[in-house]
């Protein structure tokens, strides 16, 4: 591909068209008449003839114009090529150009002095003009007009009022369209002169029309401060012409940056990959030479001792056969020691399979390039914007087994972990997962690779219930097959999967601001995004790494509604919360060494932020400066916490995930009630507050279901999308009662629920 190319006519697009500053400098150029400037058209090379002007000031001599005319409506301006439109009249419509004709004029042979035509002296020498009587006026005739009563309204113009070049500064102009009429007025309102005739057509009350003598000198200062004005825009106008000149210098050093990087890029990931696979050829080799040379030993092995039966076997036939019965036992115990040892060998008849292949996933390959060998970054407007991806969604997988299957083929777990693990994914941002449980790993997904498979079904729960508190008041809610449910549907989706604006990796946490716009913690990209309340992009901030500014792994979001700023925790391996205003600028981090396994975070109507833990089972109360209020302990009432809320009573709503319901404590972390049991809330993924102080709970059992409680617990109304979602991350609740619900497809749903009577939604 060859470098693009700048011509001077590119250079100077921004200002309209390709010429503009050669047409101001033209045309400000030509107002300068010294006397110096030429009188030749450059068309023929003649001295002009009837000049006319075009639209866009380049000046041709009229036959010359009729002569390139190519049609009727207009003409190519020769000189800048610009398209110009020809009045009714064509050609002839044109403005003619005074000021060549009046250099024309002067350069002319001197004409002999006027005479006087106004009285019947013959020798006076005329010393002006009357535009009413059309005469030339000598003295006399000048002061007969000046103080006579019959010439009262007559305007006279002294000869005497020329220019430096000899032109009178009040030529007489005759109206093109009445040619006996003499323009003596300048209409204000359509800005040209016109006779007396014209006025019939120029109205007084419409049109602000008067005298040329008396408003002319007026218009021709207007005129004189815009062309002052021009050759300021002149020098404003080069400047940015300078400016289009530097910018694509810089333009095209970006390109051929740009080109060789992408080159030095892909050949660094050849080479990666080049590695890679010489490391896989020799762990392959490593393998199949050990194995083999184990197989070859075995065979021998086998053969020797099959050797060695055969050999005794003859022999004790042949003692047998030819011996006495003394003689055979006096080669008892020899044979009977080789018997016993051939005995004791057991081969391994069911020897396990061998399973030697190499696995792939070209969809996980495919992504990992598009996502990590860069992408072109720009700041042009109206740029278009980049090819959208397909989402892909995560492979399923069957994680209780010793073998898994994607696309079809089966093969072993541990295999995956090595080739799609996360020890090289993020650089040095890795963590174990040997400490993570099985739910956590299917709630996360991998700390650190957004390829690893996700799970499709809850392990078993190891450690012992305790019954005192986690079943309470289950037996009052009906089961879930007694629940009619509304039917719900959402009315808006956005989001992809990729790194690009709009699209995330892993969108785990979400929270609402005061103006309902939306804030999503996309945590394998490590950044918050924010989209209004349609779902169009706004902003985004934060990028992989440790120091202020920037984020690792973000998990869950909530917001300081009065402030508007963005509570953001963060999971393993720094495990603290940073704190950023609403436009996205870092405030502060804190609780890295605090917090251990930061789940739900919200905020409280006093600023104070709450943080509920799992793993660990805890509840953190902060203050905005990160001083610890409060903290408790809830291991006996919480087995997998994932989601927070509180209200203006100081009461903290933590919904249980494992314990399929919403455990309710006050500040002193006293537990209160449950709300909500499995059969009704199974797997809540979130909990709210509406405006109305019912607690809504969120689940993703089978669909997606929102059950809405009194802070007590009465049941009040159930509702199910129509559409099913495989996994959920986050949910959270906007002003007109939306649900926002950010699903593990990369995208989040705004859903809208239809409040109906409470009891009316269960059928016994």
């Amino acid at each position: 591909m060859t470098s693009p190319t700048s011509s001077a006519a590119d250079s100077c697009s921004l200002f309209g068209s390709p010429s503009q500053v050669d047409i101001l400098t033209s045309f400000v150029d030509e107002m300068k008449l010294n006397g110096n400037e030429s009188t030749y058209c450059s068309i023929c090379n003649e001295k002009f003839e009837s000049p006319k002007v075009l639209p866009c000031l380049h000046t041709f001599c009229k036959p010359c114009l009729e002569r390139i005319q190519d049609n009727i409506d207009g003409l190519r301006c020769p000189k800048c090529e610009q398209d110009c439109v020809l009045p009714p009249l064509g050609v002839s419509g044109l403005l003619p150009d005074y000021a060549f004709m009046n250099v024309l004029e002067s350069q002319s042979v001197e004409k002999p002095p006027l005479s006087c035509t106004g009285c019947k002296t013959k020798d006076a020498h005329a010393e002006g003009h009357c535009l009413e009587c059309d005469n030339d006026l000598c003295t006399n005739c000048i002061l007969a007009h000046k103080y006579m009563l019959c010439f009262e309204d007559h305007t006279v113009i002294s000869f005497k009022n020329g220019n430096a070049n000899g032109i009178a500064s009040d030529k007489v102009q005759h109206c093109p369209r009445h040619e006996r009429e003499i323009m003596r007025f300048f209409c204000r309102t359509c800005n040209v002169p016109i006779c007396k005739e014209c006025t019939s057509e120029h109205p007084t009350g419409l049109h602000d029309f008067g005298h040329i003598s008396d408003v002319g000198s007026r218009e021709v200062d207007i005129l004189k401060e815009k062309i002052e004005k021009s050759r300021a825009k002149l020098a404003e106008l080069k400047g940015a012409g300078k400016s289009v000149d530097h910018l694509s210098n810089c333009l095209d050093m970006g390109y051929h940056k740009s080109k060789a990087d992408i080159e030095e890029t892909c050949k660094f990931i050849i080479s990666a990959v080049e590695d890679r696979k010489d490391e896989l050829m020799k762990e392959l080799e490593d393998l199949y030479n050990t194995k083999k040379v184990s197989l070859v030993l075995y065979s021998s092995k086998v053969q020797e001792m099959t050797e060695n039966l055969t050999g005794v076997s003859s022999f004790t036939e042949r003692i047998m056969k030819n011996s006495s019965l003394s003689q055979i036992l006096a080669y008892k115990e020899l044979l009977e020691s080789k018997l016993n040892h051939i005995i004791s060998f057991n081969p391994n008849v069911n020897m396990q399979p061998i399973d030697l292949e190499f696995v792939s996933n070209y969809q996980a390959i495919q992504m990992s390039v598009r996502n990590t060998f860069g992408y072109i970054r720009n700041n042009f407007e109206g740029s278009p914007a980049p090819k959208p991806l397909n989402p892909i969604a995560r492979p399923s997988s069957v994680i209780n087994t010793d073998y898994s299957y994607q696309n079809g083929h089966s093969f072993e777990s541990n295999m995956i972990s090595k080739k799609f693990g996360s020890a090289n994914s993020l650089g040095p941002f890795t963590t174990s997962l040997s400490d993570i449980s099985p739910y956590e790993k299917w709630s996360n997904g991998p700390e650190n690779n957004i390829f690893q498979n996700g799970t499709e079904s809850f392990p078993a729960i190891e450690a012992p219930l305790e019954l005192t508190h986690k079943f309470l008041s289950v037996s009052m809610y009906p089961v879930k097959s007694q629940i009619k449910r509304q039917k719900m549907i959402y009315h808006c989706k956005f989001g992809e999967f990729g790194v690009m604006e709009g699209q995330f990796t892993e969108p785990s946490g979400v929270a609402v601001n005061a103006q309902n716009d939306i804030i999503v913690a996309d945590t394998n990209n490590h950044r918050i995004q924010i989209f209004d309340k349609e779902g169009r992009f706004k902003f985004q901030f934060g990028e992989c790494g440790k120091r202020d500014g920037q984020l690792l792994y973000p998990n869950r979001v909530a917001v300081v509604k009065p402030s508007g700023d963005i509570i953001v925790t963060e999971r393993s391996p720094t495990h603290q919360i940073q704190i950023y205003n609403q436009y996205g600028q870092f405030v502060r981090k804190f609780g890295a060494n605090i917090l251990q396994h930061p789940r739900g975070v919200t905020v409280d109507n006093k600023g104070r932020i709450i943080v509920a833990e799992c793993k660990v089972m805890r509840v953190i109360i902060f203050d905005q400066l990160g001083n610890v209020l409060q903290k408790f302990g809830c291991s006996k009432h919480l087995e997998f916490p994932n989601g927070v809320v509180v209200n203006d009573k100081q009461e903290i709503f933590i919904s249980d995930n494992r314990a399929h319901c919403v455990k309710v404590f006050n500040y002193e972390g006293v537990f209160l009630r449950q709300i909500g049991g499995e059969g009704l809330t199974n797997y809540p993924i979130g909990v709210c507050i509406n405006q109305s102080g019912e607690i809504l709970v969120a689940d993703n059992h089978n669909n997606f279901n929102i059950t809405i409680f009194t802070q007590d617990g009465q049941l009040v109304n159930a509702s199910e999308s129509k559409v099913k979602h495989a996994q959920c991350f986050d949910v959270a609740l906007m002003d007109d009662g939306s649900v926002v619900l950010a699903s593990k497809d990369y995208r989040l749903y705004i859903y809208r629920y239809v409040q109906a009577p409470g009891l009316a939604a269960i059928t016994m």
